[in-house]
């Protein structure tokens, strides 16, 4: 056996491992793409008239807003939107261009028929279901436009404290001296990973003015959009100049947070990505997706290493074949001039011959 064909044996068996490699880390992160998506609202809102962006906005305490302030950054966008000549789109069901939605974090005693317990309930606005569809085991989702605001959503470890049970839909909740009814139950989060960020106490939704109402307190530390993308970045940049929290805030694209190609250039920034230099305190649900945004960064930082003797090789192979398809050519051509010659000499000899 040649040289030539032993090394060819040795960089084609390089060539599978490397590549097989990096297709289980390509693999992982696609796993984690599913798995913890992170532009729901993008992906229910896309296919009309225009292409969205899913941008949240994260407030310190100092900047977490009011209703009010809600309402005001709302109309800030509107405004830009009309700047930017951006047209209901039509072709949407809902007819509407965009949606929003806003959360703020309390905590409150919950009492059922079975029992009581102090549950971390979220106080929504908007359309916070489109942009965080928890997965339902009963019921369904409340919406805005639920005239009475006295419903609540709690997750799978809430409904058994108060009823024992996870079919709990219509039953009633006692807060203070208020009755609210189960509009559905949701389930908590099952991995290390995700309770980590989820935390141990129960937790339950209802509609922010609701949750006002017992905690005079409590504000809207996130708000979140999904807007037309007229250009590349146009939605983000948008946002980042109405955020109300200027620098001491935290501004997230989400869409395509995922894809390989942000994910390996993230992997500059994972020094960074670590630390904290405000008081901002995220929602579960951003620190379960960093969390899982982290793994899949350490996860796509060695793609493009293990595909740079694939990347090569493939140009050795490409000037290889380059080289054989050259010699072939070649001998094509020099076995046609034989021919020619042989054909040519045929016709002098006979002629010759008479």
């Amino acid at each position: 056996m040649s040289r030539l064909k032993k090394f060819n044996i040795i960089l084609a068996a390089v060539n599978a491992v490397l590549l097989i490699t990096a297709g289980l880390f390509m693999a992982r992160t696609a796993s984690l793409k599913r798995e913890y998506t992170a532009d729901s609202a993008k992906q229910a809102w896309d296919g009309g008239k225009y292409t969205y962006s899913q941008i949240s906005l994260f407030f310190p305490k100092e900047s977490s807003q009011d209703i009010l302030g809600i309402y005001s950054l709302r109309r800030s966008v509107e405004e830009k939107l009309k700047e930017g000549s951006l047209t209901k789109d039509k072709e949407n069901i809902s007819g509407r261009l965009w949606i929003d939605c806003a959360g703020g974090e309390s905590t409150l005693n919950l009492s059922g028929t079975l029992g009581s317990c102090s549950a971390s309930v979220t106080g929504t606005f908007g359309d916070y279901f489109i942009f965080h569809p928890e997965k339902l085991m009963s019921g369904s989702y409340y919406t805005s436009d639920d005239i009475n605001m006295d419903r609540i959503i709690l997750d799978r470890e809430c409904s058994w404290q108060l009823f024992g049970s996870m079919d709990t839909a219509g039953m009633p909740v006692n807060i203070g001296n208020k009755v609210f009814y189960v509009a559905g139950v949701v389930e908590s989060a099952d991995s290390e990973s995700d309770r980590l960020a989820y935390g141990t106490a129960p937790r339950a939704y209802m509609p922010y003015e609701s949750l006002k109402g017992f905690d005079s307190g409590a504000m809207l530390n996130s708000y979140e959009v999904c807007l037309p993308n007229a250009v590349k970045d146009y939605a983000y940049t948008m946002m980042k100049e109405l955020n109300p929290a200027g620098d001491s805030g935290i501004i997230v694209d989400q869409s395509g947070r995922f894809d390989i190609v942000r994910l390996v250039k993230g992997v500059s920034e994972l020094p960074g990505s670590v630390m904290m230099n405000n008081e901002l305190r995220l929602p579960w649900y951003e620190n379960r997706i960093r969390s899982a945004e982290l793994s899949a960064r350490l996860a796509a930082a060695p793609i493009p290493y293990l595909l740079i003797i694939p990347a090569l090789s493939l140009v050795y192979a490409l000037f290889m074949l380059t080289k054989l398809l050259g010699r072939g050519i070649r001998a094509i051509r020099a076995k046609a001039e034989d021919r020619y010659q042989k054909k040519i000499s045929e016709i002098y000899y006979k002629k010759h011959n008479k």
